[in-house]
Order: C-alpha cells, then sequence, then structure tokens
C-alpha cells in the first residue's frame, strides 16, 4: 500500500490482483447485479489510487480497509435503488437465510475472523447487522423489515457492533 501510495503502478496491480476477487464477490453479494458490482469494483481502485496514503495500518489490513471503501459505495448504489426495493422480499430473504454473510466467506484471515464473530452473534444482532451493513438499511427500513420497534432494533445493531468489536479485537 506505501508503494501504491507513492503512485507505484507495478505494486497497484499486485494489490489489484491480490484483492479484486474478494472485493468483486463483496460488490456482487451486496449488489446482486453483475454490471454494477463492476462499476462499484472500479470506484473502489479508483479511491485506492488516489487515497492510498490514507490507509493506516495499525486500524487494519489494506484489505480491510478496502472492504469499508467498498461497502459504503456499494451501500450508496443501494440507497439510489432503495425506493424501488420492496421490504417484503426483504422479509424473504432474511427468512430463507440468503443474507448470510458465511456462505460467501473467503480465505482471508480478516473475513475468517469477522465470519467468526458475525456466527457468535445472535440471530437477531446478525439480522440487524446484515441488513444495516450489508444492504445498507436505515434503522427505519430495518425496524419495520424485522417487525420490530424502532428502539430494539437500534438496541440490536449497537449491541452487537459492541459484541464485534470485542471478538475481533481477542
Amino acid at each position: 500500500m506505501a508503494q501504491t501510495s507513492r503512485g507505484d503502478l507495478a505494486s497497484f496491480e499486485r494489490l489489484y490482483n491480490a484483492t479484486s476477487p474478494r472485493l468483486y464477490g463483496l460488490c456482487l453479494r451486496m449488489l446482486g447485479n453483475r454490471h454494477e458490482a463492476q462499476d462499484v469494483l472500479q470506484e473502489i481502485y479508483i479511491k485506492v489510487w488516489h487515497h492510498a496514503g490514507e490507509y493506516h495500518p495499525e486500524r487494519g489490513s489494506p484489505l480491510t480497509w478496502m472492504i469499508s471503501i467498498g461497502r459504503y459505495a456499494c451501500m450508496d448504489v443501494l440507497r439510489q435503488r432503495r425506493g424501488h426495493q420492496d421490504v417484503d422480499d426483504l422479509k424473504n430473504q432474511l427468512r430463507s437465510g440468503a443474507m448470510e454473510p458465511q456462505q460467501a466467506a473467503l480465505a482471508s484471515a480478516d473475513e475468517k475472523m469477522l465470519d467468526r464473530c458475525l456466527r457468535e452473534l445472535s440471530d437477531e444482532h446478525r439480522a440487524s447487522i446484515q441488513l444495516a451493513y450489508f444492504h445498507g438499511l436505515t434503522h427505519g427500513q430495518m425496524a419495520r423489515t424485522l417487525g420490530r420497534p424502532l428502539g430494539t432494533v437500534k438496541s440490536w445493531v449497537r449491541r452487537g457492533l459492541d459484541f464485534m468489536r470485542r471478538c475481533l479485537e481477542r
């Protein structure tokens, strides 16, 4: 990442080759559309190229930083299309387990650790985190989707994130 921040194209190419399959998988899982996933993947690498100097190794691995960029980019796309999204479809996906990030866990150590921590969460906490961070829903949309009061959903997200933070620090 340090070499990429200095404009080294060869290091950027190595970074792309090492991380693009995982990032594309994330985008595809979140968006469910190949064309949009490819567009977001391109946006991710443009941001990485221009902002590689803002990466801080003490905050996590380069892949973790890039996944965060990708997740926010996907959430932007989801927000744009939210007006067309049917809450009942999300309920059905949640019931069928289609949103389980464990199903698509990849080989990296960071992702394995994240996967382990997600599995340790209660069903309610896991569902709320998935809806918020993998599907970009607001607290209000999650409350409607899950059929629970807004305060309850906010508590689930907050407690789930607290647990995830402690779990990932182990």
